[in-house]
Order: structure tokens, then sequence, then C-alpha cells
């Protein structure tokens, strides 16, 4: 059997491994989501399943004397990861197991919770021994959301808004698919017998069409709080991926979910700072929760390259800019390591939005790091036909753009928006003829949190001590309450109201770790921040080395001049 520990450590390593920074990070733990990650343990000593496995596991050690004991469980490991990471999988796994149209009820939850434990409930329903709150299983939710700010992500569990569902609110936010909801997509899936290689985006739109042919459950789902929509879209393409690569007809009961046989693709925007030429890379993303050594692309012209780890979630973008075909039409790549990949797969799409890297907003690069937040200018690469719906929007004073469409290559049917910004939250009386835009475009959420100026330190996601800091709170509201919390004493450095969408300075008058949170309208954000010393400064290696030609034989790198023939 694995232990608790590595249970643990797969966990935290799955939902955050191959994810970029700032994704939101959901807990959604099932059965065949535990046998993909046991079939990476050492070889079972039993016939029982590696959802059996983590159930004892955990059991092994939270239960002492037939009473749930979380007292272990409220440090960090010693490679500083949140202990309850595992117990908190169990209490997710619970709220899976739950029939599809039954009433979420403590009394429904604790149930299930009571039976994967193998204990009694004791008066207040829950668990003997299972305290409820502060004094119970509350703190490790804290935890695991703080560890996953001070790792560049953003945390989804949250207690509820009272009454008897405040506290077990936290793991049923976290399952994003039930066991029902799996079977019924794949029957969807065979019905309708769709083939493309849609990425999760385009695959949402075409399920929300089919929405009034599921269950009610499915529905809510699929119309779900905008906050969830993301990840429940690529739940859902999980399953369909899995459907084109098994032939499956549901998702199966049993049994490990298998890895997608294809890597996604998405585009990186170069500009040429003295011609004003744009072109467009191919950008590939890492494949979730999977450790990938080694992947060799071959391209149309039979060269081969070997992706490499840019950033989280990213591999650099490929060498050669993408010409028009495939750009109109989206592409798919032959892998030729290793050999449980197929391709690398660029999604035929009508338009892409790319936002400012997140890390270095004003290095001027832009790509599709992920959905722009409030309050941040992105750039709209569409084609022509989309311009009366987003002429629409900007009608409707949804989002606004600077300047004319500037054509993407010559005589094409693409356009770019530049300075785009979402300007309002009132979408819903708003109807255009692709909805895949709209829900692109939509805001997911009503409020976030800018920090700009101060001195960046590269690849460190934190800022130099002695440089103010300029911090923002966009929000659809007249004000705003902004606290800032260091987190070594807990104690406030800052406290006050203030108007939205105005920046602020702020001095942070020594070295470490804080957390901004921002609260408007009952709804409430957090951002973390690190500030650094000049002694903790080391010197980084350039991510990509910009090579530019400048004549016959010759390169520029930086000041540099060099012949090709040497090493960049």
């Amino acid at each position: 059997m694995a232990s608790y520990r590595d249970w643990n450590q797969a966990l935290v390593s799955y939902f955050t491994s191959g994810v970029p920074r700032g994704t939101k990070i959901y807990l959604s733990v099932d059965d065949e989501l535990l046998e993909r990650i046991g079939s990476n343990f050492h070889k079972k000593f039993t016939d029982s399943s590696w959802g059996d496995d983590f159930r004892a596991a955990v059991r092994q050690e939270v239960i002492v004397e037939r009473r749930v004991n979380l007292g272990n469980l409220h440090s960090s490991d010693g490679d500083g990861l949140p202990q309850g990471v595992a117990f908190l999988g169990v209490m997710v796994l619970a709220a899976y197991e739950m029939a599809n149209e039954e009433q979420i009820s403590d009394e429904n939850y604790f149930k299930r919770l009571q039976a994967i434990l193998g204990l009694a409930t004791s008066e207040n329903g829950r668990p003997v021994g299972m305290k409820s709150g502060q004094a119970g299983e509350e703190p490790l939710w804290q935890s695991w959301n703080l560890w996953l700010l001070v790792n560049g992500f953003m945390p989804s569990a949250h207690r509820g808004h009272g009454g008897r569902t405040t506290y077990i609110n936290y793991p049923i936010s976290q399952s994003l698919l039930r066991r029902g909801d799996r079977n019924r997509f794949g029957l969807l899936f065979n019905e309708k017998q769709w083939t493309a290689q849609w990425d999760a985006m385009t695959l949402f739109t075409y399920v929300r069409r089919e929405a009034q042919r599921l269950p009610k459950h499915i529905r809510e789902l699929l119309t779900d709080k905008r906050e969830r929509y993301e990840a429940v879209a690529e739940a859902i393409h999980e399953v369909y991926q899995q459907w084109q690569d098994d032939g499956s007809l549901v998702a199966r009961r049993t049994g490990a979910r298998s890895w997608s046989r294809h890597i996604f693709a998405g585009l990186y925007r170069s500009e040429d700072p003295f011609l004003g030429e744009v072109n467009y890379y191919l950008y590939p993303r890492q494949a979730r929760g999977r450790q990938l050594e080694s992947v060799q692309v071959q391209d149309e012209d039979d060269k081969v390259y070997q992706l490499r780890s840019e950033r989280p979630g990213w591999y650099f973008p490929l060498e050669y800019p993408l010409n028009i075909n495939e750009l109109e039409c989206g592409a798919k790549y032959p892998i030729t390591f290793p050999t449980e990949l197929d391709s690398l797969v660029l999604p035929n799409r009508n338009f892409w939005i790319l936002i400012p890297d997140p890390d270095e907003p004003d290095a001027g690069a832009y790509a599709t790091w992920g959905q722009p937040s409030l309050g941040t200018q992105f750039i709209l690469l569409c084609k022509k036909e989309l311009l009366s719906d987003i002429n629409r929007l900007r009608d409707e004073r949804l989002i606004e753009w600077h300047g004319e469409a500037q054509p993407v290559f010559n005589n094409s049917n693409w356009l770019e928006l530049h300075q785009c910004m979402v300007v309002s939250q009132a979408w819903d009386g708003v109807f255009v003829k692709n909805q895949e835009l709209k829900d692109a475009l939509q805001p997911s959420t009503r409020l976030s949190i800018s920090i700009s100026a101060g001195l960046r330190v590269p690849q460190q996601s934190a800022w130099l001590e002695g440089y103010s800091l300029q911090v923002t709170v966009f929000a659809f509201y007249t004000t705003a309450k902004l606290q800032i919390t260091r987190l070594s004493d807990k104690s406030q450095i800052l406290d006050k109201s203030q108007s939205p969408n105005t920046p602020i300075s702020v001095d942070f008058l020594s070295s470490g770790d804080f957390l901004i949170k921002a609260i408007c309208g009952g709804e409430s954000t957090e951002r973390f921040v690190r500030i650094v010393d000049w002694n903790s400064l080391s010197i980084e290696e350039p991510r990509r080395r910009e090579v530019m030609p400048v004549g016959f034989g010759h390169y520029m790198c930086g000041t540099v001049i060099k012949q090709i023939t040497e090493p960049v």
C-alpha cells in the first residue's frame, strides 16, 4: 500500500504540474483519477483498486481509536507541502459519490464520508471525532488555499453562505463532475459522433447547445457561476479526449482514466520592433499532471523539434512562424517521442485572445496565457466575419478597444484589435451569433487585484524592497475594501476603503510574504506578494535568447554580433 504521504504528494503534484501560474485549482478527486495517479506508484501487492488503496491510507493516517484525529495534518511535510491535501481529497471523493439529482445537504454528504472512513456518525451528523469549522477541517482548506497562493495559483475552495452547508461547501465546490455526469457526457459524444480536435472552450460551446437534452443537474452545471465554467469546460474536455482515444461509449465506471494522446497548442505573438511585422508561433501547452521529460515534434518539412519547458504550463514556442493556412484551418503535427503521444494539435478557431505576459507584463509579449482578468488590456485576433458580433458588444458598452482593426498577413481573413478591455458585467441580456466568442469575453469574476510599478525580480514572481508598488482593485462597484496582511506575524499593514479601478501606492517597509485581499459587493479575492531584499538576488539565465539576422552569415544577440557558426 502507498503511504498517506505518498498519496498527499502525488495529489499535489497532479493538480499543479504542467499548470500555468494564475490558474484556479480545483481538487476534483474521483476514482478514475486515483487509478491514474496510483499507476505511477510501485506495484500493488493486492488486487484491490488504487481508489481502495487511497482510502485505506487516509484511514490509517487520520483514524485513531475509531475516531477522526486531524492533529498531525496541520503542518507541512519535509518538502513544504500541506499535509492535509489527501484528507481533503477524501472529502471531495464523498461529494463525487453523491447521486446526480440528490439534494445537497450535510446529512447526504456526511453519509458518504462516514462510509469512506468506515466510522459511525456522531450527534451532529459528522463522523465520530470530526469537529466542525475551525476546530475541524477548515484550517486544512485554509492551509491548502494559502499554499496555492504562495506558489502562484488561485484557490477555489470556500465556505458556504451559512446554514448546514457552510463547511461542506468546501468539498462540494471542488467536485466538478460526478460519476453520473461523466457517463452522460460519454453518451452525448457517442450520439453526436463528434470527431473534431476541439479545445476545451470550443467543445463547451457545442455541449451547451445540447443542454436541453441533458439531465437537470448537468444543465445547471453548464450554466453554473462563471467562476467555475473554465474548470468545468476542462473537465468535460478530458472526458471528450478519453472518448476519442479509447472509443468508449461511456466514461468507464472503473479502471484507470487514460491520458490524452494529444498535446494542445496556443499562439505566441512576436512583433519586430523596427519593421512592425507581426508573426505568430505555435505555443505548446504542457499536459496537466503529467511528467514528460522529453517530447519531440515533427513539422511538415520532417524537421524534428525538441520541446523544452519555458515556464509552468508551457513549452517554448516553436522556432518558425505559422503560415496563414495553419492559422486558418488549424493543424496537427506528429509527435515522434514518446510513443504514448500521437500529435501536437493547433485547434481550428475563429478567434484567439492574447494577453500580456503575466510574469513580465511590460515586456510587450502577448500569448494565449489565459483569460484576461478585469483591467487587463488584450489583443483579439479574429476572422473578419466576427466583426459584426464584436461591434455589437462594443455598442452595448461591454468591451472597448483602441484604433481600427489591423490586418494580419497580406490579403488574409484575419484581423487584430488592440488594447481591448472588458468594461461591463451586464452580459446576460445580450445575444450574438458566435456564442463561443461571448463565453470567452464575458468576465468570469467581478473583482480582481492588479500589481504594477515597483521593481520585479525575474523568474521569482517577487518584487525588490524599497520600491513602491501600485495596487489596483478592478471591480464593477463604487467602493472596495483593501487589506494587506504580513503572513509572518498576521499583522495588517493596510486596511482601508478605496475607489475601484484607481491605483494606490503601497510601501512595503521590509521583505517578507504578504497577502492582499479585496472585498467588494459581498465578494472577495486574494493575491500573494513576496518582497525580497538585494542579498537574495542571483544571476538568472535568460529563458529565451532573441536572435536577429543582420546580414549574410551573421546574427545579433543583444549587443553582440556573431557568425552563425558560433553558438548563441
